[in-house]
């Protein structure tokens, strides 16, 4: 049972980032540049993405006090590359002359 359930937190991860992999392929892949919408797209996939995580750790500790911390871990250092993929993101409109993100 204990591990039916880790990997069921593990496969739901994998498919949490999917939404932000496919908005950045998307716009990576366009010949004329990424433009200022493309950039916005991404980063809303993300915290989309964000939010998919944190009902996964809400779960994943209605299901088993130990699957959760182990979620709960895995957040709390992703929590950490927040700023930074938004000074990133507000970087890049920058250079095109967009407005940031907040």
């Amino acid at each position: 049972m204990k591990r039916s359930v880790l990997v069921l937190i593990v496969a739901l991860f994998a498919v949490s980032g999917c939404q932000t992999s496919s908005q950045l392929t998307a716009a990576v892949s366009d010949e004329e540049g990424v433009s200022c919408g493309e950039i916005r797209q991404a980063f809303q996939a993300y915290e989309r993405d964000r939010q998919s995580a944190q009902a996964l750790k809400e779960l994943s500790l209605m299901l088993s006090p130990s699957a959760g911390a182990y979620a709960a871990e895995g957040i709390e250092s992703a929590e950490g590359y927040y700023e930074q993929i938004r000074i990133s993101t507000n970087l890049a409109l920058a250079t095109r002359g967009c407005d940031p993100v907040r």
